[in-house]
């Protein structure tokens, strides 16, 4: 994560944008013949809808990855938010005084958009969320299929994009896995999950904490990593921005892209022994 003076957009091939909030948190934007995704809505730092607006005047599908606060922060820009129920439990755990101290730590000392939540609002934050209860879409020519993946939250999901060859994973399958946030499941779940994905006919695939692909073979480097955790070296670890959670980390490899495991720091099923 990282802080940046304004949104960037990153035109990732035809019709595919990543947007980068001040926070660094990154919002995916396909857009079809009829109708157009946004996958996740950032922290709440920038006008992700003003700017949408200014590339697509479609119709809007917006779905959030999981539950995590720097992934649907902007949701009340929007009319309709989707979201997977089993992470609807991760809501109950935020106040408007903890969300609006978050933003102004993402963005220290910048003015803009970033406002703090109105907690004389708050019973209404996220009433324009609803429970996702389909496994399908189409934007006009392009089909677009929920994923389960299951692992840095119970209720992450992506989306497959066939006719892109392209999978939208959130924060599912970061290089540097992350098992320590709200809502989160053991490293078994998180490698059935990678099992899964490696099923799914894609070539590249993006995050929500990244403005460029992945290859599908980082997916064989994930698997490793978490094969490998339970013999490596672990180290503690503090996770430097908000909510800063803490654990232990493994880092397994450094070519390219480090990829690395987080879980919780003395938990047996969330250290790789598998």
């Amino acid at each position: 994560m990282y802080q940046l003076k304004k949104t960037e957009v990153t035109c990732i091939c035809d019709d595919v944008y990543v947007l980068t909030d001040r926070a660094g948190g990154c919002v995916n934007l396909v857009i079809g013949k009829e109708k157009a995704l946004v996958f996740d809505t950032g922290s709440g730092t920038d006008d992700i809808h003003g700017l949408i607006r200014r590339i697509t005047g479609l119709p809007l599908v917006v779905i959030n990855s999981h539950g995590h606060f720097d992934h649907i922060g902007g949701n009340g820009q929007f009319d309709t938010v989707y979201m997977h129920p089993d992470d609807f439990v991760i809501l109950e755990s935020y106040t408007a005084e903890i969300l609006g101290q978050w933003r102004r730590e993402l963005v220290p000392g910048q003015d803009g958009f970033c406002q703090p939540f109105e907690a004389g609002q708050w019973d209404k934050q996220w009433n324009n969320m609803k429970a996702l209860d389909f496994d399908s879409f189409n934007l006009g020519g392009l089909e677009c299929r929920v994923i389960p993946l299951r692992g840095h939250s119970r209720g992450s999901i992506g989306i497959w994009i066939p006719k892109r060859r392209l999978l939208l994973s959130g924060d599912a399958l970061t290089p540097v896995m992350c098992l320590i946030f709200q809502n989160h499941m053991p490293v078994e779940t998180q490698y059935h999950t990678l099992e899964c994905v490696k099923d799914l006919d894609f070539d590249y695939y993006l995050t929500s904490h990244h403005n460029q692909w992945f290859p599908r073979q980082t997916i064989d480097r994930l698997m490793r990593c978490i094969e490998n955790s339970g013999k490596g070296k672990w180290h503690p670890y503090q996770y430097p921005y908000p909510p800063y959670a803490k654990g232990r980390i493994y880092l397994d490899s450094m070519e390219g892209e480090p990829v690395a495991l987080i879980c919780e720091s003395d938990r047996e099923d969330d250290r790789g022994n598998l």
